[in-house]
């Protein structure tokens, strides 16, 4: 008679599909630890953590534009693996003019410019979830993630996570296939 006996090793699981690549994705710390922000006019824009208006009771980002034509970013870079899907999610809150997104760009181990996905942000009347993953091309070693809001709007956001995928992580946090036959 034969046996047949599977074990997967799932020790490298210590990863959940919690597991937040970024730091201080829920802005708790009152301040931009991890994030960099860029404006192009300080003076007549704004990147503020606000904690009068909020998602969970907590800090979270508020994003404002007085001007026209103008653009400003708050972002993270951070290590990640090639060839993977992880998903991106995160609460915002829009009241647009010119527009406000999200941007994942990828670059390799040397920080040379790969390539990158945009994903339009719409509108809201009150805090909107927004769900979405990504695949990470062939070669990537970093990646950043960056909220782009344009002029004459405000835009908060909070709870910002990018993690591996469940079935990547399974993939991942997989040490192998014992078989054995008796």
């Amino acid at each position: 008679m034969k046996r047949h006996v599977v074990v997967l090793f799932l020790a490298g699981l210590a990863m959940t599909a919690n597991a937040n690549l970024l730091t201080n994705g829920d802005f708790n710390t009152g301040d931009f630890s991890g994030w960099w922000t860029w404006s192009p006019d300080p003076a007549t824009q704004s990147i503020s953590i606000e904690t009068v208006y909020t998602y969970d009771s907590t800090s979270c980002a508020k994003m404002v534009s007085a001007t026209d034509g103008a653009w400003q970013q708050l972002g993270q870079d951070f290590s990640i693996m090639p060839s993977t899907t992880y998903a991106l999610s995160f609460m915002y809150d829009a009241a647009q003019w010119a527009g406000a997104g999200v941007a994942v760009k990828y670059f390799d181990a040397s920080w040379n410019y790969l390539s990158y996905d945009w994903y339009s942000l719409a509108n809201t009347t009150g805090w909107t979830s927004w769900n979405g993953s990504f695949t990470t091309p062939a070669g990537t070693g970093y990646a950043e993630v960056r909220f782009d809001e344009g002029s004459w709007g405000t835009m908060y956001i909070d709870n910002v996570v990018v993690a591996p995928e469940p079935a990547t992580l399974l993939l991942l946090g997989a040490g192998g296939l014992l078989f054995r036959k008796r």
